[in-house]
């Protein structure tokens, strides 16, 4: 079930995009009770408490029914006077990847997707607080996930599937020293040594422009080992892998211009 996507476009028979986003928070805040009170104070901030809770209950009927046929009969348990989503360890939405199956969830940073994106204006600074915090902590655990994913692909040769990996964390973090090298590192070992060159040279004159810094000792010594490197050590890239590191420069060139 994707939560890290918009909720403009409503899974049926989710018909209030408030519903969107107490699922969102259920789902995160899972396995306790919520007082309905502050349910609706949260999403309705600026009504009454009676018609603030007038309208949790339309929203919850609505999404009762959504968690019966996409989720299961009792993960949605709902109380006179609370409200809770209890499930087990079982991945049931695409965030939950991120812990029980981190490598599975790759696809949500090379799509470049966020958390219930377009739902800031939902409610006041209250929810949106609480979006902000969890965003940065799922994109701290999709960051991880990817890191630790693309080290791997690199450390098994697994180049032009590290190529993408690496190329994603890039366009996340733009002057990030350790992505710029998986990226160079990734396209040199597809024998794509100039393409490596290119992105080092790029990273480093939009690090100087932007920021006013120099690429730190280790992409300026991995950059010196691919630009010395014999012609003997490079092996001829698949048009697969030239395509690849085609986009990624073009790619990066159009952010930062």
């Amino acid at each position: 079930m994707p939560l890290m996507a918009s909720g403009d476009g409503l899974p049926a028979p989710i018909i209030y995009r408030k519903g969107w986003a107490l699922l969102g928070y259920l789902a995160v805040e899972s396995n306790r009770m919520h007082s309905r009170v502050s349910l609706a104070a949260l999403l309705w901030p600026t009504l009454g408490e009676s018609s603030a809770l007038t309208n949790l209950r339309q929203v919850l009927s609505n999404l009762n029914r959504f968690c019966k046929a996409k989720l299961g009969p009792d993960i949605l348990r709902i109380e006179r006077t609370a409200v809770g989503l209890m499930r087990s360890e079982a991945p049931r939405f695409d965030i939950d990847l991120l812990l029980a199956a981190p490598c599975q969830s790759l696809h949500l940073l090379t799509e470049q997707r966020v958390f219930m994106d377009g739902m800031d204006d939902i409610a006041d600074s209250n929810f949106q607080s609480w979006l902000e915090t969890t965003r940065q902590m799922l994109e701290a655990r999709l960051v991880g996930a990817a890191e630790n994913c693309c080290d791997g692909l690199l450390a098994a040769e697994q180049w032009e599937r590290a190529i993408d990996v690496a190329r994603a964390l890039s366009l996340r973090d733009p002057w990030n020293n350790a992505h710029a090298r998986r990226l160079m590192h990734a396209h040199a070992g597809c024998g794509l040594h100039s393409v490596a060159v290119t992105i080092y040279q790029h990273f480093e004159l939009e690090l100087q422009r932007e920021l006013g810094l120099e690429p730190d000792v280790e992409t300026r010594r991995l950059f010196t080992r691919i630009s010395s490197g014999s012609p003997a050590q490079r092996r001829a890239p698949s048009p697969v892998a030239v395509a690849a590191g085609i986009r990624a420069v073009k790619t990066g060139l159009r952010m930062a211009g």
